[in-house]
């Protein structure tokens, strides 16, 4: 059996439903932050779509507009930052994660998660030393999944890795967009959050990390 041409020279990861098990904390913050500004309770199911999408889009869903946006996304982020380094991995992708570094791929998140929680998460986690670079949300309302790719791009550019044939690991519609918007191809990460059709748009589809590894590091062909 000999290794086919593993397909890509650089790895961007989602983090919130792809590398991380999130969505309990996320909700809490929500429902947390709905409480202290006196917005209307919600059930938690309601709240699972907001794991994952930029913060802003989330409370305009709930019909926040102006500084009463602003406020909340500040709120949630101060609840939020108690609570971050709770979530766990998904089981395999640390493994999956040490087999794409020890491969020589460029690795990079692309978060909505703000930057110094996906870089101090992964670092609690003893994830970071497998990333070239981290990228993620910056509190501009105008920062979107494609900002945080083109970003995630530059630093690895700077840093002289190859980025000629990237790809993106993520679990929502956003990651389907972002990566259309910059360019690049997303592998739908099945076991996160994307609620049906979600990930229609991605250029494949990965089940389980199983699958994911296939996909990123080729198959044996005899």
């Amino acid at each position: 059996m000999t290794a086919a041409r593993i397909p890509w020279t650089t790895v961007l990861l989602d983090v919130d439903g792809t590398i991380v098990d999130s969505a309990g904390v996320v909700i809490r913050s929500f429902q947390r932050t709905a409480e202290d500004l006196g917005l209307p309770p919600l059930p938690d199911d309601d709240y699972r779509p907001f794991v994952g999408p930029p913060l802003f889009t989330s409370f305009e869903r709930l019909g926040l507009r102006g500084d009463e946006l602003g406020r909340a996304v500040e709120h949630y982020r101060s609840v939020y930052s108690g609570l971050y380094l709770e979530p766990d991995p998904y089981p395999g992708i640390a493994e999956l994660l040490a087999d794409l570094d020890a491969a020589g791929l460029a690795l990079a998140t692309a978060t909505s998660k703000q930057l110094h929680m996906a870089r101090g998460q992964l670092e609690h986690l003893d994830l970071a030393r497998h990333f070239d670079a981290i990228a993620g949300a910056t509190p501009d309302p105008a920062c979107t999944k494609a900002t945080v790719i083109r970003d995630a791009l530059s630093q690895l550019t700077a840093l002289g890795r190859d980025v000629s044939r990237p790809v993106l690991v993520g679990d929502r519609f956003w990651d389907v967009e972002g990566g259309a918007e910059a360019g690049v191809p997303v592998i739908g990460a099945g076991w996160g959050y994307g609620e049906p059709g979600e990930l229609d748009g991605a250029w494949a589809l990965a089940p389980d990390v199983a699958s994911l590894r296939a996909l990123l590091l080729g198959a044996e062909t005899a």
